[in-house]
C-alpha cells in the first residue's frame, strides 16, 4: 500500500470522526482527505490504483443513503482495497452494508471488510446521545487494525457477507422491506418531512450554505429549497446558534415514534 484514503459523506459530522477513528488503525501510509459532502466536490472524478487502500463512510438513510449514484459515480477503482463504514442512529442500518458491497463493487472496488457503527441521531439528538463512546472508539481503532492486516496479507475476500439489519421499530422495518424489494428505486424522504426554519438568531456565518449538500439554502432570504433538500439534517447540527429548526409535524410523530421503539442499546457490526 502506498497512500490511505478517507473518503466520506458527512452532512453532520459524525460519519466522518468515524472514518477517522478507524483510521487510526493504520499506521506509516500517507493520508488523503476526500470529502463528497459538497456538491462542487461529486462533480470530480477520483480514480484509485491497486495500491492505494480506501475507507469510505456515509450515514444510513433508509435505503443506504441519498445521493448514493451520485458519490459512487464519481469514485472508480481498479481492485483497489475498500474498508466500507455506515453510521446509524441506534434504529438500524437495513440493507446499507449489501447497497454499499454492490456499489463498491460496481465502480471496481475490491472490499476487504464492512462496518456498521452507532452515532447520534441526526433528527433526533437525545437519541443514541454520546455515541460512539470510548469502547466503541476501541473496536473502531481495532477494526481498521485488522482490516488494514488482512489487506497487506493479500487477502481482499469479503468472508463473511453482510446481512439486512433489522429494527424493533415497525415503520422501520416497513421502510427496509420496501428497500430490499426495490434497491434501484431512489429513496427520497416525504417533502413534508423537510420542512425547516431560521430564526432571528442566525448572524448568518454561512455554516448551513457551506455544509448543504446540495445547495438548497437561500441564507439572505432565510429560506430553504425542499425539493433540493435531501433531510439531512446537516444545516441543524451544524449551526453554532441552534437558528435552524425542523417544522415538520410529521418528524415529530415519526421521531416520537422510532424513540419509543429503539431504547434498546444496539452494538457496533462487523464483517470481514
Amino acid at each position: 500500500m502506498t497512500k490511505l484514503h478517507l473518503v466520506y459523506f458527512s452532512p453532520s459530522g459524525s460519519t466522518e470522526k468515524i472514518v477517522r477513528t478507524v483510521a487510526s488503525g493504520i499506521e506509516g501510509l500517507p493520508v488523503e482527505t476526500i470529502d463528497l459532502l459538497t456538491s462542487s466536490s461529486r462533480k470530480k472524478r477520483y480514480t484509485f490504483g491497486k495500491d492505494d487502500l480506501v475507507i469510505f463512510g456515509m450515514m444510513t438513510a433508509g435505503k443506504l443513503f441519498t445521493l448514493s449514484d451520485e458519490v459512487f459515480e464519481c469514485l472508480e477503482g481498479n481492485d483497489t482495497p475498500f474498508i466500507g463504514v455506515v453510521t446509524f442512529g441506534n434504529g438500524y442500518y437495513g440493507i446499507a452494508l449489501n447497497e454499499m458491497l454492490r456499489r463498491a463493487e460496481g465502480r471496481g472496488f475490491k472490499v476487504a471488510a464492512l462496518g456498521a457503527f452507532v452515532a447520534r441521531h441526526s433528527m433526533d439528538t437525545t437519541i443514541a446521545e454520546g455515541r460512539p463512546d470510548a469502547h466503541e472508539k476501541e473496536i473502531m481503532v481495532d477494526f481498521g487494525r485488522k482490516a488494514f492486516e488482512k489487506v497487506k496479507s493479500g487477502d481482499l475476500t469479503l468472508h463473511v457477507k453482510p446481512k439486512t439489519n433489522w429494527s424493533s421499530w415497525e415503520m422501520g422495518n416497513k421502510v427496509i422491506a420496501y428497500r430490499e424489494e426495490h434497491p434501484d428505486e431512489p429513496y427520497m424522504l416525504p417533502t413534508e418531512c423537510k420542512a425547516k426554519e431560521i430564526s432571528d438568531a442566525c448572524i448568518k456565518c454561512m455554516t448551513c450554505v457551506k455544509h448543504c449538500p446540495v445547495d438548497a439554502i437561500d441564507i439572505e432570504a432565510k429560506t430553504f429549497d425542499v425539493e433540493k433538500c435531501i433531510g439531512c439534517w446537516g444545516c441543524i447540527n451544524r449551526c453554532p446558534k441552534h437558528a435552524i429548526t425542523s417544522t415538520s409535524k410529521q418528524v415529530v410523530e415519526i421521531m416520537s415514534s422510532f424513540g419509543k421503539a429503539s431504547t434498546k442499546r444496539l452494538e457496533p457490526e462487523i464483517f470481514m
